[in-house]
């Protein structure tokens, strides 16, 4: 018993994860905008920062990150993530006419090295102005990542 505590506690030292959410809608979001997760519910290893958006890697290794973007009837949003400025992947959610939502999202899994930065940022898939990122009290639009 004394063993699988103290492999806890080691193990627990090089876990690394959190999960945000945006609580409140943005509109007219600039092309190249960092977007701005501003609810935290887990943030283990303190890596995501609430104020500016970017999650710095506290250490090396594997991770996956996902994210989703919700947005309101005719608007659009491509919402990229990107790794020390480089994009490595894309969720985009295309709105209709009318009165309905819609989302994208992705996946991806990457290795970091320490000090990494991810950001998640807007980008301008057409000509479109009226980009609008939606977020509630509740978890709509996330972004979540963790070590394996």
């Amino acid at each position: 018993m004394f063993v699988l505590k103290i492999s806890y506690a080691i193990l627990f030292l090089f876990i690394v994860y959190f999960q945000a959410w945006n609580s409140v809608t943005q509109t007219n979001v600039p092309a190249g905008k960092v977007l701005v997760y501003d609810r935290v519910n887990s943030n283990e290893g303190n890596g995501y920062d609430t104020s500016s958006g970017k999650f710095t890697a506290p250490r090396g290794g594997p991770y996956v990150f996902t994210w989703t973007a919700l947005t309101q009837d005719q608007y659009s949003l491509n919402v990229n993530l990107y790794v020390n400025g480089k994009n490595i992947g894309t969720a985009q959610a295309d709105g209709a006419p009318g009165p309905q939502n819609s989302s994208g999202s992705n996946t991806v899994v990457l290795t970091l090295n320490e000090g990494d930065v991810v950001t998640l940022r807007v980008e301008n898939w057409n000509a479109q102005e009226d980009r609008q990122f939606y977020g509630r009290p509740t978890s709509v639009s996330t972004f979540a990542g963790w070590t394996l």
